[in-house]
């Protein structure tokens, strides 16, 4: 009676244990196995960019199993930065360069979790290094050193300099756009004064492009004018018939201010000296830039008539005479020597002047068998111009 229920305990003991050891194996699979876990699935737009692209990770083609819900993707960008989101869609931005090692778990509700990775080169742009002058002055020729710019992979460096944003030398609307030079440093003639702006581009062997903008203020040059005074003299000559006319035109003291000229014309004396009439000539001159006309009649100068006649056209004080040194500024000395030959009040006298001598009379000096032998005369012009030009030396400043 004693051992029957010891015997029943062992028993029940037994069964108990049989279905303890099977509750536990049954939860021990759920914990050696673990809980059911997703696939992770990583893709990008673009694996290969430059520093401060953006890069977009998609993990959209992730699964889990039947019964399961994906509550979390965690990003891991290899940079240092890392976000999590319900979402399998993100962005990144890269702002330096290298190589990274990006990642993304994803997690179900069920404490399940999966890993996929991707590679990610990042390429960094190059450094520019520009030597130049910021100030320089009209007709200054300087260079534009880009030669000691680099890359910072060591790849091989392109350059495009454009000169001028003033000019559009590639005709397409776009003063800022254009390639006037290739190469690691340029020569540069400044040839007006002003600010003069352009740019130098950089890119490397994969593409990256940086772009430098530069400016020299280009300062006008300071000069000296002295006003010395030159004689100008021209002379012509020849023989008139009565009635006939000779005429000439030319552009006296182009490279001066006129302040007065002296014309005389002298005719060859007659045969017989003291023969009256001496023969009579007309002295003309017409300037029509300035609407100056004026004419004059040989005379004679000695009442005994042993001089030949003579006519005479004179003018002075054509153009005010500067005094004293002057001090101008301009780009350029031809550029100031026609504003100083254009100034308002300083222009008498410039452009054509057309000389005229005309035969009026040419008495017979005497008669042989009943003919003139010499139906007309010689005659001589001379005409001096009295010249201001200009002396121009630059200022140092």
């Amino acid at each position: 009676m004693v051992l029957a229920p010891r015997s029943m305990t062992k028993g029940v003991r037994s069964m108990l244990a049989c279905f303890l050891l099977a509750s536990l194996l049954l939860s021990g699979c759920t914990s050696v196995i673990g809980p059911p876990a997703p696939t992770a699935r990583l893709s990008v737009d673009v694996d290969s960019i430059h520093a401060g692209e953006a890069v977009n990770f998609d993990a959209r083609e992730s699964s889990t199993p039947d019964a399961t819900v994906i509550v979390e993707f965690l990003w891991d960008f290899g940079d240092g930065s890392t976000h999590a989101s319900t979402q399998g869609l993100t962005t990144h931005v890269y702002e330096e360069l290298g190589t990274y090692e990006a990642s993304v778990q994803v997690s179900n509700d069920q404490g399940g979790a999966d890993l996929a990775r991707w590679t990610i080169h990042v390429n960094g742009y190059p450094h520019i290094s520009l030597a130049m002058p910021t100030t320089a002055k009209v007709s200054d020729l300087v260079t534009l050193d880009a030669s000691s710019s680099a890359d910072p992979e060591g790849g091989v460096l392109a350059f495009a300099w454009d000169l001028n944003w003033s000019a559009d030398s590639d005709l397409d609307g776009d003063t800022e756009n254009d390639v006037d030079s290739t190469e690691t440093s340029v020569s540069l003639l400044l040839n007006s004064s002003g600010k003069r702006s352009g740019s130098v581009t950089v890119t490397d062997d994969q593409g990256a492009s940086i772009t430098r903008l530069w400016s020299i203020d280009v300062y006008t040059r300071t000069w000296k004018v002295v006003w010395e005074e030159r004689r100008i003299n021209f002379n012509w000559s020849g023989y008139l018939k009565q009635g006939e006319t000779w005429a000439e035109s030319h552009v006296p003291g182009t490279d001066g201010r006129l302040l007065a000229v002296n014309a005389t014309l002298t005719l060859e004396m007659d045969l017989l000296p003291g023969t009256q009439p001496q023969d009579n000539f007309t002295l003309g001159i017409t300037v029509p830039g300035s609407g100056w006309t004026d004419e004059a009649q040989t005379g004679q100068e000695d009442e005994d008539f042993t001089k030949p006649a003579t006519a005479y056209i004179e003018r002075e004080g054509m153009n005010p005479r500067p005094v004293g040194e002057q001090v101008f500024s301009a780009d350029h000395v031809d550029e100031l020597r026609e504003q100083l030959l254009a100034e308002a009040g300083a222009r008498f006298g410039q452009g054509e002047w057309v000389w005229s001598v005309r035969a009026d009379d040419a008495d017979p000096d005497f008669l042989v068998d009943g003919f003139d032998p010499d139906e007309g005369n010689d005659w001589d012009l001379t005409v001096e111009f009295i010249v201001l030009v200009p002396r121009v030396s630059e200022l140092s400043v």
